[in-house]
């Protein structure tokens, strides 16, 4: 799957010619790379203790993702 602010693995930037504008104009303009690790967890390499972060979604993520649910017609056709 594309990486949405990802030019080098995002791929070609793809809009169905039915999507919402608003939702194209903030595609284009997403200010980074939409990845995000809700859940790590690892082994600490010296002392090999289990080690873990959670981290909800940043705002700006959580927002874009609600446009892409309410426009996803437009990408499945």
């Amino acid at each position: 799957f594309p990486l949405v602010g990802d030019p080098a693995y995002g791929g070609r930037f793809r809009i169905p010619p039915a999507a919402n504008v608003n939702m194209v104009e903030s595609l284009k303009n997403f200010p980074r790379q939409a990845l995000h690790a809700r859940f790590l967890e690892l082994d600490h390499p010296t002392s090999g203790v289990r080690m873990s972060w959670e981290s909800p979604l940043p705002d700006d993520f959580t927002w874009l993702l609600t446009l892409l649910k309410q426009d996803r017609e437009a990408f499945i056709g």
